[in-house]
Parts: C-alpha cells; structure tokens; sequence
C-alpha cells in the first residue's frame, strides 16, 4: 500500500517502497510456506523480533526461524529516473522510478536448523515464491550463498544455529506534484520612455 508524505510547502510525495512492517508482512508468512508450516501469524515459530530474556527461546530443542530485512546498498540504488508530466490545472507530477535493495536474513535454530537452511535456499528458486514476491515488487538475486551452520554458545550450552541471507530488489515508483507558474506579469520602460505592462503565460 503507497505511503504519502505531506510537505510544508504542501506538495505530496506518494511513494511505493514498503515499509518495514509491511516487507515483514510478506516475508514471514512466505517463509511459513516454505519450511511447510501453518500460515500463523501467531505461531511463534517465525519471528521478527528477539527476546529481551536473553536468550531467543526456551529450549535448545525448538525449530525457530528469525528474519531480519533491513536495507542494503549498492550500484543499482544510486540511480533514479526522473519524468515530468504537465497536467491540465497547469501543475507539474513528477515520476520517479529507482531499485532500492533489502538483505533479508534469515536465522534458524533448533537441531532441524541446517535442513531448514537448505529449504529456504530452494524454495526461492520456486515459481510460486517468485511470482508472490513479484505482486509486491520484490525480485530476488539469484546468486544465492549457501547456509552456514555457526552453533552458538548460550548460557554454557552450544545451539544449533544457521544463518542466511539474500538480497532483493524493490522496484519503487514515487510521485509528486509541483505547482507551475501560469503567467509573469512584466512591467518596464521602452527606450521612449514610455511604460509597458505585458502578461507572458
């Protein structure tokens, strides 16, 4: 859903890069998918945010999946294209067009983690995962890394813990609408003297 942003000087950016919510939205329940679990936002078992016990979960024996998107740099986010088009009331929408970049990391512990590692490596090679991602503008590079397995030590006790990552691009497109001038009013003298009024539109 595009976001808008009010100027103070009125203009309106109308912008469709997603927000951090909203990407959070589209890549937890795909992941659900992926690892072939229930679509349920309340399931527990993909999450976005940590703990604050000091340790992500209660037994080393949970399969659990925690995501991270958060925004990337590089080349492809450098560049925007730019279009204006007059409108009939005299105004001016520009059209703004660029790629922004997310790293989407995943973390999966519990003794399925390195299994589940290679399922979400695959199944972003699936036609429905793609073809899902791309109804929001989302396009992963398929230069994909494999998983690495990196146990962690947890209160004197080793987890199993796989990390992965990929990135993504978003296809954004923003718009504003700038005010143009209609007409200049031009006053002055000619060489006679005399004074001259003329509106320039």
């Amino acid at each position: 859903m595009p976001t808008s942003t009010v100027y103070p000087n009125s203009q309106i950016l109308v912008s469709s890069a997603l927000t951090k919510d909203q990407i959070n939205a589209i890549i937890v329940p795909l992941t659900q998918g992926i690892l072939g679990l229930s679509v349920d936002a309340n399931s527990g078992a993909v999450r976005t945010d940590w703990g604050t016990e000091g340790q992500p979960f209660a037994e080393v024996s949970d399969d659990i999946c925690y995501i991270a998107c958060v925004t990337d740099d590089g080349p492809y986010n450098k560049v925007r294209d730019k279009v204006a088009t007059q409108n009939d009331d005299g105004s001016v929408t520009q059209n703004w067009a660029y790629t922004r970049i997310w790293k989407i990391s995943w973390v999966l512990y519990g003794p399925n983690s390195t299994d589940r590692g290679r399922a979400i490596k695959s199944g972003l090679f699936m036609d429905w995962v793609c073809a899902t991602l791309s109804l929001s503008q989302l396009f992963p590079v398929t230069n994909y890394e494999e998983p690495r397995r990196v146990p962690e030590l947890i209160n004197g006790q080793f987890w199993e813990r796989v990390d992965y990552a990929v990135t993504m691009y978003e296809f954004v497109q923003e718009t504003i609408t700038d005010q143009t001038v209609l007409s200049v009013e031009v006053i002055g003298n000619d060489n006679s003297g005399t004074i001259f009024d003329v509106t320039v539109k």
